[in-house]
């Protein structure tokens, strides 16, 4: 038996975050000077956090998505590689989710972790990865914590 999504299909949607901030700002009263300063800072920004990243192809039997990034992130407790392995854990959980709920092939392209928060780290993907579409920023301290 073979099913087919209809015209409603949950697809990756690129997530714009200045333009977010901008609208945000606008919205609440504020001028374009504060918004680019807010964006500044937030690009700026000092962490205690860890952030994993992989970027993949997603394929179902109607589309296929190329440079999806899904991003885990976690609070540096002082032990950084037990905090790395928890943000991998919940991407792979993710991962398992997407794949018997949505896509038939996952294919990831790339892996990255770094000490720093995830919302930096897609401003700086995104700024050097051309089409890169944010899937999900995954909170591991949370739901490493419910099981």
């Amino acid at each position: 038996m073979s099913v087919k999504a209809g015209d409603d299909v949950v697809r990756p949607h690129q997530f714009d975050l200045a333009k977010l901030v901008r609208a945000s700002v606008n919205f609440l009263g504020g001028n374009a000077g504060k918004a680019e300063v807010l964006l500044e800072k937030l690009k700026n920004r000092q962490t205690d956090r860890i952030c994993v990243c992989e970027i993949m192809e997603l394929q179902n039997a109607n589309a296929q998505f190329s440079n999806v990034a899904v991003l885990a992130e976690k609070t540096n407790n002082g032990d950084m590689g037990k905090g790395y392995k928890v943000a991998e854990r919940q991407i792979t959980q993710e991962k398992k989710q997407m794949k018997a709920q949505f896509f038939d092939d996952i294919k990831v392209n790339a892996r990255i972790a770094v000490a720093t928060d995830c919302l930096s780290l897609y401003i700086k993907l995104r700024q050097e990865t051309t089409g890169l579409k944010l899937y999900d920023i995954l909170d591991a301290d949370t739901r490493s914590e419910v099981k």
